[in-house]
């Protein structure tokens, strides 16, 4: 079995970032956030995270947050859990959750949600955001 050619997937994920224009990625707009979860995570995993800017991605992703708290894929859509869990994780993937505003993303579901295929990720959310909470009022 051959080695994994790890720059050749570091160079695509960096590539796709640059493509907002491309019809795939006009198409594929919405899922932006979850694609930058997937993309980011794996830079992580092959130690080449320090490839991106941070602030950037971070306030791209705080861009997304729609004022009820929750977050959109992107700019501008709507808010749902699956998106709020993947902006959540993007910004601990940095160590950034302090830039969130605690009580909104733990309380923003403005659609009502009676789903419940979608607690287990609302789970996820509240978790590192709470334990943040919690630390914060431990100093």
């Amino acid at each position: 079995m051959g080695e994994l050619a790890a720059e050749k997937h570091v160079q695509y994920i960096l590539s796709v970032e640059k493509r907002k224009d491309d019809f795939v990625s006009v198409v594929m707009e919405h899922l932006r956030m979850n694609g930058a979860y997937w993309g980011l995570t794996t830079l992580d995993f092959l130690g080449k995270l320090d490839t991106v800017d941070v602030e950037e991605v971070v306030s791209w992703v705080m861009k997304c947050q729609h004022q009820s708290g929750g977050f959109g894929g992107n700019i501008g859509h709507d808010p749902h859990v699956l998106y709020t869990l993947s902006a959540v994780q993007v910004l601990a993937l940095f160590d950034k959750l302090n830039v969130l505003d605690i009580d909104k993303v733990t309380n923003w579901d403005i659609w009502g949600e009676v789903d419940t295929r979608y607690s287990f990720p609302f789970c996820f959310v509240i978790w590192p955001v709470t334990v943040l909470g919690v630390s914060y009022l431990c100093k």
